[in-house]
């Protein structure tokens, strides 16, 4: 809900797609899952999935990244899967089929807290049109350990004094990134928070 056209312009100039993503990882035992915008590369092909197109891709370990790719959304579609799945139980019905036993998870899977999460950021700040913003917005991410990757200055208002500046973090926590938005909305010099969207990465 906070999306503007700006970021999609600014993640075009980056070379990224935004896209709305479901993610489920496994790591040292324990499972994170997570729905979110995010930046995306735009070389991939999870960029160029638009419309009522959906994709699902998996990494496996043999076969590595499998995408699978299709028409998911929209009134047709939809209609089909329900209409699908209505015949399938009908024919279950009919041919005396022994419904499959209800899937069982399992109760000892840890879950992997969303603060503890490492990617890269996009962050879009209004701040006053001054020299030494930058100056600060770089210790109050110092001290929380974000290295900045790159740094842009977008358009600016002469009467209002104000200028959009957009951040690319290096990896960093969630947990930190969460405290210096809290952080960077105290300072004067900061009028607002636009956006803050997580960069994901793939690897070729």
């Amino acid at each position: 809900t906070r999306l503007t056209a700006s970021d999609f312009l600014y993640a075009s100039e980056l070379g990224y797609a935004i896209k709305l993503l479901a993610i489920a990882s496994r790591e040292d035992g324990a499972v994170q899952v997570r729905v979110h915008p995010a930046f995306v590369p735009a070389d991939v092909m999870i960029a160029k999935v638009d419309g009522v197109l959906n994709a699902v891709e998996i990494e496996t370990d043999l076969a590595g990244r499998v995408l699978f790719h299709g028409r998911g959304a929209g009134s047709m579609p939809t209609a089909s899967a329900v209409i699908a799945d209505i015949v399938d139980i009908a024919r279950n019905l009919a041919g005396d089929v022994v419904p499959p036993a209800p899937l069982k998870l399992s109760d000892d899977v840890r879950i992997r807290p969303m603060l503890d999460l490492e990617t890269k950021y996009y962050l879009r700040l209004n701040v006053a049109d001054r020299s030494g913003v930058l100056a600060q917005i770089a210790s109050v991410l110092g001290k929380l350990d974000i290295s900045i990757a790159s740094f842009i200055q977008k358009k600016s208002d002469e009467t209002a004094q104000t200028a959009e500046i957009v951040l690319m973090t290096h990896r960093a926590k969630e947990a930190s990134m969460q405290e210096a938005i809290q952080l960077l909305e105290a300072l004067e010099v900061v009028v607002g928070v636009g956006n803050m969207v997580r960069v994901e990465e793939w690897q070729s």
